[in-house]
């Protein structure tokens, strides 16, 4: 078992805040449908064409404007923490795009992210190491981004900042025993995570 669930309950927790912590006991079922189950509904069904990530997008966007102000806001209205919320489906995605957890690290350390890619499955301690926002901008489809941007009511350069802070969370989550992790466990975890985002916003 991976510690990818344990992120997204983070994220989202953060993204929600403490309407989140009252769903706790349904675990990760519970924190996503709190903090997707109420505003799904709310999304506009043209969004469907926007896959995943769009769809999400829309519904953080409309989260991040809707009657909390957290401090942390940027210049068109979602916060922070519902950006770095918003693009975890879009990094998700993109590591099934590469053929999963092997094949993205493989890509990762192609476009010379080698040393990263190191740190964060490394089961050291410390901080994960930084990877500049600009430098992923190759690696992610710039429509995706355009349309999360645009949902979000946010600029492109604060979801390429919310994806260098989630990317290597991703990582490092799905790599708790290393390289000796199981990569078959990893892609699994990272489906169920995906199939139940996607249901919540099917509802």
């Amino acid at each position: 078992m991976t510690n990818l669930s344990n992120i997204v309950e983070i994220l989202a927790q953060q993204a929600l805040g403490n309407a989140a912590q009252q769903n706790q006991q349904g675990g990760l079922g519970g924190i996503l449908g709190s903090v997707l189950g109420q505003f799904g509904n709310n999304a506009p069904s043209a969004n469907a064409q926007g896959g995943l990530g769009g769809i999400l997008g829309s519904v953080l966007g409309q989260l991040g404007g809707a009657g909390q102000q957290p401090q942390n806001t940027s210049a068109g209205g979602a916060n922070t923490s519902s950006l770095l919320f918003a693009v975890l489906p879009l990094v998700l995605a993109w590591i099934q795009k590469q053929g999963g957890l092997q094949g993205a690290l493989d890509t990762l350390r192609g476009q010379g992210f080698s040393s990263q890619v190191d740190d964060w499955v490394s089961t050291a301690p410390g901080d994960n190491a930084a990877v500049q926002p600009q430098q992923l901008q190759s690696l992610f489809d710039d429509a995706e981004i355009a349309k999360i941007a645009q949902e979000t009511q946010a600029p492109k350069q604060d979801i390429y900042n919310a994806i260098s802070s989630v990317l290597p969370q991703i990582i490092d989550s799905l790599t708790p025993q290393g390289e000796q992790t199981s990569k078959t466990e990893a892609n699994a975890d990272i489906q169920q995570v995906m199939s139940l985002v996607s249901g919540f916003l099917k509802r």
